[in-house]
């Protein structure tokens, strides 16, 4: 999206399960949806993203706490953790729940891992993630992904594409040099 238009992107924090034990817990396949899955998996494949299926239902909370850790450092700090935890879960099938997963997921960043670490051991960003979410469901978001653009249109769910451009398109969102022509609306 951002870089076919002239658009930024800000991730927000937003736990989806709060009800997850704090180390996580295995998942329940009796409550897993196969055709959702594979639907999913499909959709990742098709644009050569690493996914795979994961055993454990993360508790996301300190996953969450690193991401607005890494903001506070830099923007690209934000994204290198932001990428490496998404990575360790999604495409690695870890447990990204405790601390200790955590800098397990992002120890090839780069980052100062005893900052981090220290951050997350006092929770220093423990009522930020919870505020986020707050507001979120204060809202009427429940789910994720979730896409809020302009403050005006909200886009649920894993969308394709033609959705995203068309609501950019009516937003008047210039598209970036030698991005291709709108679609038809």
């Amino acid at each position: 999206m951002s870089r076919e238009f002239a658009v930024e992107v800000e991730w927000v924090p937003f736990e989806l399960h709060p009800d997850i034990p704090a180390e996580g817990r295995e998942k329940d396949p009796a409550r897993s949806d196969p055709e959702a899955r594979e639907r999913l998996y499909g959709l990742a494949a098709a644009e050569n993203l690493p996914m795979r299926g994961n055993a454990h239902q993360a508790n996301g909370h300190k996953a969450l706490e690193a991401a607005e850790w890494a903001r506070e450092q830099s923007r690209e700090t934000f994204e290198r953790v932001h990428r490496a935890i998404f990575h360790a879960y999604f495409a690695g099938g870890a447990n990204v729940s405790t601390i200790d997963q955590v800098d397990a997921a992002v120890a090839e960043t780069g980052v100062d891992r005893a900052a981090l670490r220290a951050a997350l051991e006092a929770g220093a960003y423990r009522a930020r993630v919870d505020e986020y979410t707050q507001l979120a469901r204060g809202n009427g978001i429940h789910g994720t992904p979730t896409f809020i653009l302009d403050d005006k249109f909200v886009i649920r769910g894993a969308q394709d594409w033609p959705v995203f451009a068309d609501v950019l398109t009516r937003l008047g969102v210039p598209r970036r040099e030698g991005a291709g022509p709108a679609p038809d609306a």
